[in-house]
């Protein structure tokens, strides 16, 4: 899992990215920059791990419809803080970045069981409740993670495939009607053609 952010890298992440647009950090320590595109498209919230930022930044289209909104993640990857940047960004899709080459439209649900110090992953209907955990975010906030994450499924693009527990607070997203996928940082280039031109077609 991502390693926890400090607040003062969350500071530094603001900082650097106030040149170049608009930003601002919530109250779990998620950063948010606003990239304005051309008229004629909604807004996609493009979701990612903190430590991916450079790389994400760099591969962001030049040319598309609307409004992508960067939300940088400060949590080890919880759907809380997702859940937050969901209702932050009001996204029309949702693009939820990490590492690899792969490019995804549904994944597979899993959940924890057992003692916090020796966590397993199984299925979410194997025996067992799921654990329950109190995380404390980089601005003090605290919140409860139930490691349980149940299975996500958008409409197919070209080039996606259904991936083995991809992206697991996705589910968030589908629940709330909006289509969601995930794609490595070195799939970037290849998606957002099909991805823009999948939403075009509507939602679903």
């Amino acid at each position: 899992m991502p390693p926890r952010v400090p607040l003062d890298a969350i500071h530094a992440d603001l900082e650097a990215l106030a040149p170049y647009a608009r930003s601002f950090a919530d109250e779990l320590g998620s950063v948010y920059a606003y990239f304005e595109g051309r008229h004629g498209g909604g807004t996609l919230l493009v979701w990612a791990p903190r430590a991916l930022a450079p790389g994400l930044l760099r591969r962001l289209p030049r040319d598309y419809p609307g409004r992508i909104v960067v939300g940088l993640d400060a949590s080890e990857g919880d759907a809380w803080p997702f859940a937050r940047a969901l209702d932050w960004a009001s996204p029309r899709a949702v693009l939820i970045a990490q590492e690899g080459e792969g490019f995804y439209h549904a994944g597979g649900g899993w959940k924890e069981v057992g003692p916090p110090e020796q966590p397993r992953r199984v299925p979410l209907d194997a025996p067992g409740e799921p654990l329950e955990l109190v995380r404390t975010a980089p601005t003090g906030v605290r919140y409860r993670e139930l490691r349980a994450y149940p299975a996500w499924n958008s409409p197919s693009l070209d080039g996606s495939r259904p991936g083995d527990g991809v992206a697991p607070q996705a589910h968030l997203a589908r629940a709330r009607g909006l289509r969601v996928y995930a794609a490595g940082l070195e799939a970037l280039e290849r998606v957002w053609a099909p991805l823009f031109g999948g939403l075009g077609r509507g939602a679903g």
